[in-house]
């Protein structure tokens, strides 16, 4: 039997609620059930757990808040799932930065720091019930289309290599840990502490939704409002057809008023809206937490399939690939009949992205990037030809996008091979299966996303 070291947590090998909630994701697609589940009391346990999951070749899967959706955070067979939710400490802020454990919520994370005056720099994701290290493991995008994503406002990492190593990791020290970790899908070592660059609280957020009835006019909203750079959200959310119109797209803006307030005439010099816009004032933390209140609202939306589709487009395809895409969407694509789900469109600044394991489309710094989503949900009791239609979907969509250029967001639904990542890391799959080797040599980590050679499972 493996003698397993002193730990200050706990090491379950037997309770069922631990075993379930470890053996799957939101997704409701993929079930795999771990050996057993380490619930950590310190940053040691978890290395201690890797250094003797490696001697034994024992994969490993650290799990947050298990927003994925086709079983990516997943571990089977006599493997370890790592509860980091038990590691949610978040510091005092200090010289405008903050650092949280990796299984903190981001819920949490704004409150605490917007009670010391203080907001994340690098914007927020619409649900924040995930936690810091899962976001910062696939990369956080957010509505504010200057700042890039999650991991480009995040100073340092603490990370447990595959080797059990315990380092901290900045563009100064460890850079190689650094690079490969953030946005690197937990595959050369586990997030348990970050440090994240801050920005002053605002005092008040001012929102405008402006509803338009083509994808054409939507997108002429969204550049000419960044080009004038004055707002720091810009975003769409797609409403489905009713009653054979055709779908709304609701441009949504935000202002966040901290000296200066906002300019006026916001929407004067954008394309006529099919109705007036909605204008409204809030709190940055009533702002930031309206999405969250509503999806947990949902009855029964925890139990539902979700094949999410997530794909970055460049900006010289995006308009096309998109309005083809909504006018090819299904009645289960948008969620009917119970209208759990969400279309969305996020737009960035291409040169704001700089972590080199979030694949974004290639295009000068001048231009824009365009995060489209289809976060749709079906039924609680799917059919396999339910979820056969879904998953083939989706590969159908990520071939047309990448004929476009178009690159792959890797936290939804689509089967994990080796060609779909050499697709998705193009010129640098070969780094990345070299990075992986030298710091996780035995192959144990997050075996659910299948890139490199993994332990057996």
């Amino acid at each position: 039997m493996t003698k397993v070291p002193p730990l200050a947590g706990e090491l379950v090998l037997d309770a069922p609620s631990a075993f379930g909630d470890a053996s799957r994701d939101m997704g409701r697609m993929v079930y795999r059930e771990p050996g057993a589940v380490l619930r950590p009391a310190s940053i040691q346990d978890v290395g201690r757990m890797v250094a003797l999951c490696r001697e034994h070749r024992i994969p490993v899967a650290a799990q947050g808040a298990g927003h994925t959706t086709y079983g990516q955070r997943l571990v089977g067979g006599n493997g370890l799932a790592i509860d980091m939710r038990t590691l949610a400490g978040i510091e005092p802020v200090r010289n405008n930065r903050v650092v949280c454990e990796a299984g903190a919520l981001w819920s949490d994370v704004v409150i605490t720091l917007a009670e010391q005056g203080f907001r994340f720099r690098g914007g927020l994701t619409g649900y924040l019930n995930l936690t810091v290290g899962g976001t910062l493991s696939v990369g956080g995008i957010s509505p504010n289309y200057q700042c890039g994503a999650q991991v480009d406002a995040t100073a340092r990492i603490q990370v447990v290599t595959g080797q059990g190593h315990t380092l901290w990791a900045s563009a100064a020290e460890n850079p190689d840990v650094f690079t490969a970790a953030l946005a690197g899908l937990g595959q050369v070592g586990i997030i348990t502490q970050a440090e994240l660059a801050l920005a002053p609280l605002p005092r008040r957020v001012h929102t405008w939704s402006v509803p338009y009835s083509t994808a054409a006019d939507a997108f002429q909203a969204m550049r000419t409002i960044m080009t004038q750079d004055l707002l720091d959200e810009v975003y769409c959310t797609v409403r489905p057809p009713e009653h054979g119109t055709h779908p709304t797209f609701l441009v949504q803006l935000a202002f966040y008023e901290v000296d200066a307030t906002p300019p006026r005439n916001v929407v004067d010099t954008l394309p006529t809206p099919i109705e007036p816009e909605h204008y409204d004032i809030k709190t940055y933390l009533d702002h930031v937490t309206l999405d969250t209140a509503v999806i947990d609202g949902w009855p029964v939306w925890e139990n539902r399939i979700k094949p999410w589709f997530d794909v970055f487009l460049p900006d010289s395809s995006a308009e096309d690939y998109v309005t083809r895409t909504i006018d090819a969407m299904t009645a289960a694509d948008w969620s009917h009949p119970h209208g759990q789900g969400f279309v969305l469109l996020f737009p960035h600044r291409a040169d704001r992205f700089r972590r080199e394991r979030l694949r974004v489309p290639r295009q000068r710094g001048d231009q824009f990037v365009w995060l489209f989503d289809v976060l749709n949900s079906g039924s609680t009791t799917p059919s396999p030809d339910e979820v056969e239609q879904m998953l083939s979907r989706n590969a159908d969509w990520l071939d047309a996008a990448c004929e476009v250029g178009g690159t792959l967001y890797p936290i939804g639904s689509q089967p994990q091979t080796t060609q779909l990542w050499q697709r998705h890391y193009g010129p640098d799959w070969q780094n990345v299966l070299n990075t992986k080797a030298r710091l996780d040599p035995a192959g144990i980590l997050t075996p659910g996303a299948r890139i490199g050679i993994h332990a057996t499972t």
